[in-house]
């Protein structure tokens, strides 16, 4: 359970990121995309399959190539990726997931948990002081929980209703964020309901209950819930702009295809509720990952290969294209969108998510 594996070298040691340049923003909303050395946290897929996860450097020269510093072999995909402490950072597995993995990227030492039988891991986690908390699915209930770990240990001290199904991604909030007054977990349960025996098949798309709530860290009592008008909406990954507003990147799931890819893929919550910003349609209603800029948000749009810069108060920006756009990162004004090559063979293909170190 806690055997370790760490590579040194890798022989398909590159990630080339081609970036498009923007089009139609205005002088004010222009960002620096993939133009400045960076170190990031990411996860991959191999050329010839497998998993891994580990550090990409920037080449100064090249900055839209990326060569892998260090790598460390996973189990099966991996999904959200969190700074943990100094230099630990914690890998957790798709969705329904069975594994989590603590990397110190300066060591090279990977120690992995494994789920418990009556849950799986949704792919998220955060830390709020001496705690871990990550989204996961009660196999017999089918509902959405959070579990509470100790940070050094990771051992499991609580498990919280999240008061849905398929709970995502996670935000720690400070005192008065959306107008309440005080600390709490944002938590945005994707509303679909899977169950580990059948893989990620949906179950309940016309019952979905997707929705974002905020638990007392301390308890896991309801502080507030948020729903939208549109019930087809998935709310997945989240991002907190400076203002208090956050981002919220979704999925749509009409059965009819013209509504499906005329959804919005971005919803804001705000101290006055939550709300789509319909300049985001048009993108077949698939958002991957969601940063905040100092203008707003920019969602990747995987299915579109794009990506969208979308203002705080929901307006469009700008529009650039990225094949098969996933992974986002940002600081201040920088952007940096992983994607896939439009001719590379041996190219690593990056999972959703990746993080500046």
């Amino acid at each position: 359970m806690q055997r370790r594996h760490f590579l040194r070298t890798l022989s398909a040691a590159s990630v080339v990121l081609a970036m498009q340049p923007m089009v139609g923003a205005a002088k004010t909303a222009r960002l620096s995309l993939n133009s400045t050395p960076a170190t990031l946290l990411a996860a991959w897929q191999l050329p010839g399959g497998g998993f891994q996860a580990g550090v990409l450097n920037a080449d100064p020269a090249q900055p839209h190539l990326f060569t892998v510093q260090q790598a460390v072999d996973l189990p099966t995909r991996p999904h959200g990726l969190m700074h943990l402490q100094g230099d630990e950072y914690l890998v957790i597995a798709r969705r329904p997931g069975d594994w989590m993995m603590r990397l110190n990227i300066r060591t090279g030492d990977a120690s992995r948990t494994w789920q418990d039988a009556d849950r799986q891991f949704n792919g998220h986690s955060a830390v709020n002081g001496k705690y871990v908390y990550t989204t996961e699915t009660d196999m017999l209930s089918g509902s959405g929980v959070l579990a509470v770990r100790d940070k050094t240990t990771l051992e499991l001290l609580d498990v919280w209703p999240t008061q849905g199904h398929d709970p995502h991604e996670m935000l720690v909030l400070p005192q008065g964020g959306l107008g309440i007054a005080e600390p709490f977990l944002l938590v945005a349960n994707g509303g679909i309901q899977t169950h580990a025996d059948m893989g990620r098949t949906q179950l309940n798309l016309n019952q979905m209950d997707s929705s974002l709530v905020a638990l007392k860290p301390a308890t896991g009592e309801v502080l507030k819930q948020w729903v939208l008008e549109d019930t087809q909406l998935s709310l997945r990954h989240m991002a907190l702009h400076a203002d208090g507003v956050v981002g919220i990147a979704m999925q749509a799931h009409h059965g009819n295809a013209s509504r499906k890819n005329d959804a919005p893929v971005l919803a804001l919550l705000s101290d006055q509720g939550l709300r789509t910003a319909p300049e985001s349609a048009g993108m077949k209603g698939y958002a991957g990952d969601i940063v905040a800029t100092p203008q707003g948000f920019v969602v990747s749009c995987t299915q579109s290969n794009a990506a969208l810069h979308v203002s705080v108060s929901g307006q469009r920006l700008a529009q650039f294209a990225a094949t098969s756009a996933c992974a986002l990162a940002a600081q201040a004004d920088r952007v940096w969108l992983g994607h896939l090559p439009a001719s590379s063979a041996d190219a690593l293909e990056l999972d959703n998510h990746w993080l500046l170190i």
